[in-house]
């Protein structure tokens, strides 16, 4: 259901013209009522109220600037779009009809870009909103009006007298706006609301804030827009225009969640190897001296496991290269279900893999790591017994200078070693 209803009177007193004008309104589904003269345009206006005008700047009995100034001075009016077309092109005469009232002027020989302004104010008119709205109006009556013009754009909205309850909900529910007039009868005021939601931690303390106040003065403004609202409107409220804000401030909302999540993708994308979807090199470098700082700063154990698939080379060779992805893609698959949630698991490179294990000593890494290899060695890989080297590190001595560097060296001296032992071993690193 459309939030505002197209109301569109032509006044144009050129058959072809108003045609033209009166076909592209019905286009949109706008009721629209013609004139051809300002007189017949300042009768009609008595009985109907316009959301958008259409004046042709020369009529039979009054030029588009003086029927334009005499309908702004219609209060039902004062907020209605008009639109003065001219074949004119003198700036005092542009100017004139300006400041008669005239929102904008068009050229009549250039009709489409007034087509162009057409389809994208019927689109923003006619829009469809998706989202969760927090209302909150003391007045009933206020509030109802509210609730159904906003209902009308397809938002859900949950409504509130007071500032309490609403900051309640607001802190067990997710809102895409709030909405909230800054007089409220109870103990909180609407800015105090405006604070409590600003202090709040992550994206929850961004959610936009649409103040509705009965005060207009510059201070009052500032003081709005210094706790943190978004966009406010002084009363009484245009529907046309509250709407229009609101939608606006819905789709930056929206329009940043979609950025965020494309941030996130990307980054995941070059932390992610593209073949067997686990964390890389690059993701390695970053995560791991992390997760060793924390170890060592809440003095938990850590270990560190270095795997070399056994004799790959010959997978490829015999096989294929196709074959051999499909050999890491599936040993990938079993790694990632092989170890604990904390636990992290890195393609470093080829058929190597790099296993992090949280709070694990040394001790507990060998058993652990001995029953993974008896595991791996039963599961057939893409069809092929396959085996796998491992060689482990670890540190427990919280206070020593071992990190990263020195752990994954001692794994790679380690896994070197079980490969000289025979291959599918778990050797630990000399202490």
């Amino acid at each position: 259901m459309p939030a505002i209803k197209i109301n569109v009177l032509i006044v144009e007193n050129t058959k072809l013209f108003r045609e033209m004008l009166t076909e592209l309104m019905q286009s949109h589904h706008s009721d629209t009522v013609t004139c051809s003269s300002g007189a017949a345009a300042i009768e009609t206006t008595k009985h109907r109220n316009f959301n958008l005008i259409c004046i042709a700047y020369h009529l039979p009995d009054m030029t588009g600037d003086v029927l334009c100034q005499q309908l702004r001075s219609k209060p039902q009016l004062k907020n209605s779009r008009i639109i003065l077309f001219t074949c004119e092109d003198n700036v005092e005469l542009l100017k004139g009809a300006l400041l008669a009232g005239a929102t904008d002027i068009y050229n009549k020989n250039d009709f489409a870009q007034f087509q162009t302004y057409i389809e994208r104010y019927a689109n923003l008119v006619k829009s469809n909103l998706v989202g969760q709205a927090l209302l909150i109006e003391d007045s009933p009556s206020q509030l109802k009006w509210l609730k159904m013009h906003l209902e009308c754009t397809g938002l859900d909205v949950d409504t509130f007298l007071t500032a309490e309850a609403a900051l309640d909900a607001f802190l067990e529910n997710q809102y895409d706006i709030v909405i909230t007039d800054m007089v409220l009868a109870g103990k909180m005021s609407g800015l105090n609301l405006v604070r409590n939601i600003r202090r709040l931690p992550s994206d929850k303390g961004l959610t936009p804030i649409f103040a509705i106040t009965a005060y207009d003065e510059i201070s009052r403004r500032i003081e709005l827009f210094q706790v943190g609202v978004s966009d406010y409107m002084a009363k009484p409220l245009n529907p046309e225009e509250l709407l229009f804000r609101v939608s606006n401030l819905i789709k930056q909302r929206q329009l940043y969640y979609e950025l965020a999540n494309e941030r996130k993708v990307l980054r995941e994308m070059t932390l992610l190897d593209p073949l067997t979807n686990l964390y890389n090199r690059m993701a390695l470098n970053q995560l791991l001296p992390k997760a060793i700082a924390n170890a060592k700063r809440d003095k938990t154990a850590v270990s560190l496991v270095l795997m070399d698939l056994d004799f790959f080379k010959r997978i490829n060779d015999d096989y294929g290269h196709d074959q051999g992805d499909q050999v890491l893609i599936e040993t990938s698959n079993w790694l990632r279900n092989a170890f604990r949630q904390g636990d992290l698991v890195f393609r470093w490179g080829g058929e190597e893999f790099v296993i992090f294990l949280n709070k694990c000593t040394l001790a507990e890494a060998k058993v652990l790591m001995e029953k993974q290899r008896e595991r791996f060695e039963r599961h057939r890989v893409a069809g092929h017994a396959i085996t796998a080297s491992f060689g482990i590190s670890g540190f427990e001595d919280f206070n020593a200078e071992t990190g990263y560097g020195e752990l994954f060296k001692q794994a790679d001296k380690a896994v070197y070693k079980a490969k000289q032992s025979g291959r599918n071993c778990v050797v630990c690193a000399e202490g």
